[in-house]
């Protein structure tokens, strides 16, 4: 590995990364409640609804920026045992009636290269669940179909993707 000016290390990748060897940290969660299989909804978004008309030329308008939204990221693992840790924050998320407040975490999305070592991170802030489901149930399924897949969808405040 290099050494960049600003003393940071440079990762040889290769071009482009292959998206299949990932890790995901939730907070103090460790062991089986952070094996996902999937992830999906690292996304912003610039809003540009807004529109000013300009006076005397009415060729086009102009559009404003506005807000920056964020898609909700998903997080898919094969079903997990009661005893998740990481299942019972979601259900007292999700049905907490507001009785006690949320408990936002912090989420960590790291794509790795073929030794381990992350080539870029996504850090999720104020993570928190707002959808826990699970796959159909099917007599018929064969092959991966088969595997019982648990969806964890989380709502958060921003990312910030790192090298």
């Amino acid at each position: 590995m290099a050494k960049s000016k600003k003393g940071s290390t440079d990762h040889k990748w290769a071009y482009p990364p292959l998206s299949y060897n990932f890790e995901v940290t939730v907070d103090t969660y460790t062991g089986v409640d952070c094996l996902f299989s999937e992830v999906s909804g690292i996304e912003m978004d610039l809003d540009t609804a807004t529109e000013l008309k300009e006076g005397g030329n009415n060729n086009y308008t102009h559009k404003l920026p506005g807000r920056v939204t964020y898609s909700d990221l998903v997080l898919k693992r094969g079903m997990v045992p009661k005893s998740s840790a990481l299942y019972e924050w979601c259900k007292k998320t999700i049905t907490g009636n507001y009785i006690k407040p949320i408990e936002p975490k912090n989420v960590m999305v790291k794509l790795l290269d073929n030794e381990g070592n992350a080539l870029v991170s996504w850090n999720f802030k104020n993570a928190y669940p707002k959808k826990l489901a699970v796959s159909d149930l099917n007599a018929k399924a064969t092959g991966d179909s088969s595997i019982m897949i648990e969806t964890i969808t989380l709502t958060y405040s921003e990312f910030e993707r790192k090298y």
